[in-house]
């Protein structure tokens, strides 16, 4: 049952069982719906303990969201694998976060996996986009990340291994058209798994970036359009996402890459997938590509220079 561990920071949880302490271990931020609820689902059936968050729990409080921690619990536990540990947990609030990550450090003792995946969307131009509108984006898509990342971090370093993936693209000029207000904080994510990569090399910690290939099917899609079946042609399931995360995190060996921006579909495809068929939301329509094929290299001749440390005085 679903049990309020602190009033003063509104954190409630589920319990965790029916797994051994040996098996790996898998954070999810951003787990009650989309891409999130399949990677749950996907490292649960792969072997993982898993744990779940998010800000949607099982109260309805949001009626224009569909799905919720607990309905994704519920899924992991019908497919016989587990009663995953499920956290409600507000990205935006520093002390939610820092609670979460004790408490999945008390149960679990170590994270193998973090996957941040939680994220706001605003496809609109700089003149539509208010600062209300842009401090949501921010707050949610690369402070939640930065804040969860120096919670994880310490207990990464202390067991010396993880693997960690944030949900943001690669770095080039026309992801920002449209939708400045968006890309600032999704680029500013890639940004900081390409500085921390360099920081984290000794630590045996990977953090890579995953992005998809294609329009994926979600809530957020269902929302585009009325047409359903129109706008499946253009989109794959989820299982194409949480399928290229599983391939990147079973690499352990301490030289693994890390830093990189991944496509989904790219990365599969460059460890022998050729046939993405079984990934159409309408099985007789390949989706367009909405991502460049090729990216811009940031590599400058001078990458390998020490860093330069500046601060200023608040």
């Amino acid at each position: 049952s679903w049990k309020r561990i602190d009033a003063n920071i509104s954190l409630t949880m589920q319990t965790c069982s029916g797994m051994s302490k040996e098996d790996p271990t898998c954070v999810i931020v951003g787990a009650s719906r989309g891409i999130g609820r399949q990677l749950a689902l996907s490292f649960a059936n792969a072997g993982y303990r898993v744990c779940i968050l998010a800000k949607t729990s099982s109260d309805g409080s949001d009626r224009r969201l569909v799905g919720s921690l607990e309905s994704v619990a519920e899924e992991i536990k019908a497919i016989g694998k587990q009663d995953p540990l499920s956290i409600t947990c507000d990205v935006r609030d520093e002390v939610q976060i820092r609670a979460a990550v004790a408490l999945i450090a008390k149960t679990f003792k170590r994270i193998d996996v973090f996957i941040y995946n939680s994220g706001a969307i605003w496809w609109n131009t700089f003149d539509k986009s208010p600062l209300k509108r842009f401090d949501l984006l921010q707050s949610v898509n690369v402070r939640g990340s930065y804040i969860f990342l120096q919670e994880i971090l310490p207990l990464m370093k202390q067991e010396k291994r993880g693997n960690i993936i944030i949900v943001s693209p690669p770095i080039y000029s026309r992801f920002f058209n449209g939708k400045l207000a968006y890309a600032i904080g999704k680029i500013g994510m890639t940004v900081m798994v390409i500085g921390l990569a360099k920081e984290l090399k000794d630590d045996n910690i990977a953090i890579n970036a995953m992005w998809p290939a294609t329009g994926i099917k979600s809530q957020v899609t269902d929302n585009f359009s009325e047409k359903q079946k129109d706008m499946d042609k253009l989109l794959r399931h989820a299982t194409i996402f949480a399928d290229a995360c599983l391939s990147l995190v079973q690499d352990w060996n301490p030289n693994r890459p890390s830093g990189n921006a991944y496509i989904d579909e790219d990365l599969l495809a460059s460890r022998g997938t050729s046939d993405f068929t079984k990934y159409r939301c309408d099985p007789t329509i390949e989706p367009p590509r909405m991502m460049p094929k090729f990216f811009p290299s940031l590599l400058v001749d001078e990458e390998d220079a020490p860093p330069v440390f500046v601060t200023s005085k608040l």
